[in-house]
């Protein structure tokens, strides 16, 4: 297994070189060995990367802290006691932004507020020549006695072909905090939508815990690589989160031209003791405070470290 790992990634870290750096009002713009990324100033968010002309993302990454209630969730009022989060990653602003050449890394800091979660929230982008971006983001809420959150993470949309994944972690099933005893930590495999469990009611589905790493890639091997430092959850599927929440049947969700992709440092526990009221045990729950995680992603193309 880390065998395989080393070879995507020796595959896709071409000899170090410089960036080029171009800024203007809004946008800066890097360009390497074989990428470019181009992030939105005022939004704190990428807003194209680029990997041999392949476009590898189109929105994101935005922080995340919410997610689509489950049967439980509904049962004990998470919908109304914790709704203060739900919207707080589309409504979180950049306040500062700042840009530093690092070495042969440029330094790209996003902090602003969330007026809704009375939090601050900064992302710092750290990108190196070669298509690495190490990610670092932190909340820190401004009030004591905030409800607990739902989910600690950042959420990306990728184009729709990137079908294709794997991981190293638990599986090959759904697991989380408080249900991952059976799923076994391994290398695992398999299309977007194998991922998707159809509840009877759509509702948060489809997540993997204690990932290392993970990759998406389209039919030609050219995608998306995310590792985790050191772990992380995710979550990927054809529909948006929003639509889990909407349709009340599997069949009417609207298949979706891109994939949705959660990039989670926690969330909190499916509990189910019962379903009429009983939360989650406290100790998978996610209490409001002080929180930093990071990740990395970079370019990949399976096909080529196949053909070594």
């Amino acid at each position: 297994l880390v065998g395989s790992e080393m070879c995507i990634r020796d595959r896709t870290e071409p000899p170090a070189g410089q960036l080029e750096v171009t800024e203007t009002a809004y946008l800066v713009s890097l360009r390497g060995d074989g990428f470019q990324v181009e992030f939105d100033k005022k939004a704190g968010t990428m807003v194209s990367y680029t990997f041999r002309g392949t476009e590898l993302i189109r929105t994101g990454p935005r922080p995340n802290f919410w997610r689509a209630p489950i049967d439980n969730d509904r049962g004990n009022r998470m919908p109304e006691r914790l709704a203060m989060w739900k919207e707080a990653g589309k409504q979180w602003r950049v306040t500062r932004f700042s840009l530093e050449e690092s070495g042969r890394d440029v330094v790209l800091t996003f902090d602003g507020s969330i007026a809704s979660a009375r939090s601050r929230f900064s992302t710092v982008y750290r990108v190196s020549a070669d298509g690495r971006i190490r990610i670092d983001a932190s909340l820190s809420p401004r009030k004591p006695e905030l409800p607990d959150i739902p989910r600690l993470g950042m959420q990306l949309t990728l184009p729709g072909e990137f079908q294709s994944l794997r991981w190293f972690g638990r599986g090959p099933h759904e697991s989380y905090e408080d249900r991952l005893q059976g799923a076994r930590i391994g290398w695992f495999g398999g299309s977007v939508d194998e991922q998707f469990v159809d509840y009877s009611e759509p509702q948060e589905n489809g997540n993997k815990t204690e990932v290392r790493w993970m990759t998406l890639v389209d039919a030609d091997g050219i995608g998306l690589r995310i590792r985790g430092l050191p772990l992380f959850h995710f979550s990927v599927r054809n529909y948006r989160d929003e639509d889990l929440e909407r349709y009340k049947h599997g069949y009417e969700l609207p298949r979706r031209p891109f994939v949705t992709l959660n990039v989670d440092y926690r969330q909190m526990g499916v509990g189910g003791d019962n379903s009429w009221g009983a939360r989650t045990h406290p100790e998978f729950r996610i209490p409001a405070g002080e929180y930093s995680w990071s990740f990395e992603i970079n370019p990949v193309s399976l096909t080529e470290s196949r053909g070594q």
